[in-house]
């Protein structure tokens, strides 16, 4: 329970983070995919946060919700007109908080395979 806490609070570090870094991915530069959304962030993980996330229980993801969700939602576009991404992330238009949550999820299956 105590690495879940720490990881939370890494990741809202991340996510306040994603929120003031964002000279980069300006309309244009976003990732069109959740696939290379997902590529874009586990770079952006460190071993210790994957190892964390890992063990993390898919049911426990919504925890990041606020923190993480919202760097991913403010970094990538999503309340922007990133409709691809969230077209990717839901197979058609859907509420950015959804589709932050799908890009969550598929971050966690991506370290789930990972070797």
């Amino acid at each position: 329970m105590k690495r879940l806490l720490l990881l939370f609070l890494l990741l809202s570090v991340a996510g306040q983070i994603f929120a003031q870094e964002e000279p980069d991915l300006r309309p244009g530069n976003w990732p069109t995919s959740v696939q290379e959304t997902v590529a874009d962030i586990l770079k952006s993980l460190s071993d210790e946060d994957k190892a964390t996330l890992r063990k993390t229980r898919k049911d426990d993801l919504i925890m990041f919700h606020h923190g993480w969700g919202t760097g991913i939602r403010n970094h990538y576009g999503l309340w922007r007109g990133n409709d691809k991404l969230i077209e990717s992330a839901c197979g058609k238009g859907c509420h950015p908080d959804d589709a932050s949550m799908v890009i969550i999820e598929a971050v966690w299956s991506a370290l789930q395979h990972e070797d």
